[in-house]
């Protein structure tokens, strides 16, 4: 990878280091990563995309190579180098999920932009639904399972569509730097990656992040209350970050890896933890009601 990074960059560098599947280095004193480009579209967005991040710290900043491309190809796969920021590599904690780093969205960055989600939802829903109907006979054993968090599905969207109708957006609803799922193993340098940001509303993250700390057992009302207390959400944002918390992405994330691997999936795992995602999202919706007076979904904060 020496001579690779060489021939494209014209660095001449010394020792390297191979960590989960990137290449790090140092060079002038500066610390460089070359990895697999996640999202080569970003070559489209990401001039843009930088004069804006550089409002804000800690962004890597992606090198051209000898051409003047952003990609590489080596072994005919896309590769990036990227100019580290002076953060370490830890895992992110919630208290690292930001809500100012807003961005101003034009013609360029239309494209990285995922709000509002009805649409997105509504046609996610549809795509399973649709899915399953051409092969129940072959998924019984997850039909019913499925069919519970396609009604969870609804009761967020419905949620969501009512919050359009009922709630303004305030000046802390403005689109911010995001990405696609953040959890609780994400790492620093994986929030700064400028290859993996999306455009969102702000609570995206955090939503995903809340739903992350449930899925590995780890969920802690008193850390998000701790969070709020230093990020200001608009009665709109909270009802917004509410519903995407009920909303079962990660069940819906399961069942695209199965279809693209085309392979089986024990879902049934999940079955012994409905009642438990119940009193989750139970003990959240009570919480925000409490603080921020949104309204409630009745069957939800019936005692499980």
């Amino acid at each position: 990878m020496k001579n690779f990074i060489n021939y494209y960059y014209s660095l001449n560098i010394h020792d390297i280091s191979f960590q989960n599947g990137k290449y790090f280095f140092y060079h002038d004193n500066n610390r460089y990563l070359l990895e697999l480009c996640p999202n080569p579209s970003i070559i489209n967005y990401y001039y843009s995309l930088k004069e804006q991040l550089g409002k804000y710290p800690y962004f890597f900043t992606i090198i051209e190579n000898k051409e003047q491309k952003l990609i590489s190809f080596i072994d005919h796969k896309p590769y990036v180098l990227l100019q580290l920021s002076k953060i370490g590599n830890d895992k992110i904690s919630i208290f690292d999920i930001q809500t100012t780093y807003f961005l101003t969205i034009n013609q360029s960055l239309a494209p990285l932009n995922h709000f509002p989600w009805v649409s997105l939802w509504e046609n996610k829903i549809d795509y399973f639904e649709e899915w399953f109907y051409l092969r129940q006979d072959s998924y019984k054993n997850l039909y019913p399972l499925f069919h519970y968090f396609v009604g969870v599905a609804e009761n967020a969207l419905f949620y969501l569509k009512e919050t359009e109708k009922e709630e303004k957006k305030e000046e802390s609803d403005r689109f911010v730097v995001s990405h696609v799922r953040v959890n609780i193993n994400y790492e620093l340098y994986d929030y700064y990656d400028p290859t993996q940001i999306i455009i969102d509303h702000p609570s995206r993250d955090l939503s995903e992040y809340i739903k992350s700390t449930f899925l590995h057992h780890v969920w802690d009302l008193d850390l998000l209350k701790r969070y709020l207390e230093h990020h200001y959400y608009s009665r709109y944002g909270i009802r917004v970050l509410f519903a995407r918390v009920l909303f079962p992405s990660f069940i819906f994330d399961s069942l695209e890896v199965m279809i693209q691997k085309q392979e089986d999936l024990d879902l049934l795992a999940l079955e012994t933890r409905v009642v438990e995602f119940q009193r989750f999202a139970r003990e959240i919706n009570l919480f925000f009601r409490e603080e921020y007076g949104i309204p409630v979904i009745p069957w939800l904060i019936k005692k499980t």
